[in-house]
C-alpha cells in the first residue's frame, strides 16, 4: 500500500471518530428515572369528624326543596327587574328547572300576572325548552292561549333559525306565523 493512502485512511478515520464525539458531546445525558412506587395501604386508624354530617332524611329533604328554591329565585328575579340577576337566573336556574321539573315552570308562568315579567318568562322558557326538547316544547306551546301561543312560537322559530332554517320555517308554518329571518 502506498504511504499516502495509509495517511488518507488514517485521517478519514480520525476525522469520523472526532465528528462522532463532537456530535455526541452536544446531547445531554439521559437520566433514568425510577419507577413510581405504589401508594401506601390505607390506615387502620380512623378519626371522627367534628363537622356535622347530614342524615339520609335531611339530604332527601334538601333535594325535594331544591326545585322550590330555584322556582322562588326565578320569581324573585322577575320581580326585581335587575338585568344581571335575570340573566343569571335565565342562564343557570331556568334550564335546570325545565330539565328536572318542567310542570313547575309551567305553573310559575301561570301564576305570573299579565305584563312584562310574564312575557319575558314566556320567551325565555320557550327558547330554553325548544333547545332542550323541541317535541315537548311544541306540545306545551299548543296549550297556551292565542296571543301567548303566537309570541311563544315566534320566539321558538327565532331561536331555531340559527340551527336550522327549515325547522324554524316548519314550526312557523305549524303555528301560522311569519318566520322572521333577522
Amino acid at each position: 500500500m502506498r504511504p499516502t493512502s495509509i495517511v488518507t485512511l488514517l485521517s478519514v478515520t480520525l476525522l469520523g471518530v472526532g465528528a462522532a464525539f463532537f456530535i455526541d458531546a452536544g446531547e445531554k445525558p439521559r437520566r433514568h428515572w425510577p419507577k413510581p412506587t405504589p401508594p401506601p395501604p390505607p390506615s387502620p386508624i380512623y378519626t371522627d369528624s367534628r363537622e356535622p354530617v347530614q342524615t339520609e332524611a335531611e339530604i332527601a329533604q334538601q333535594a325535594r326543596a331544591h326545585n322550590g328554591r330555584m322556582e322562588a329565585e326565578i320569581e324573585q328575579a322577575l320581580i326585581s327587574k335587575d338585568a344581571q340577576r335575570r340573566e343569571t337566573v335565565f342562564t343557570f336556574l331556568l334550564p335546570e328547572l325545565i330539565q328536572v321539573d318542567a310542570p313547575r315552570v309551567v305553573a310559575l308562568l301561570a301564576r305570573q300576572a299579565p305584563g312584562e315579567a310574564r312575557r319575558t318568562l314566556l320567551k325565555e322558557m320557550t327558547r330554553q325548552w325548544i333547545a332542550r326538547d323541541p317535541g315537548e316544547a311544541v306540545r306545551w306551546m299548543k296549550t297556551l292561549p292565542e296571543p301567548e301561543r303566537r309570541d311563544s312560537a315566534a320566539a321558538a322559530a327565532e331561536s331555531m333559525f340559527a340551527q336550522g332554517p327549515d325547522a324554524a320555517a316548519a314550526l312557523a308554518d305549524e303555528f301560522g306565523i311569519k318566520a322572521s329571518r333577522d
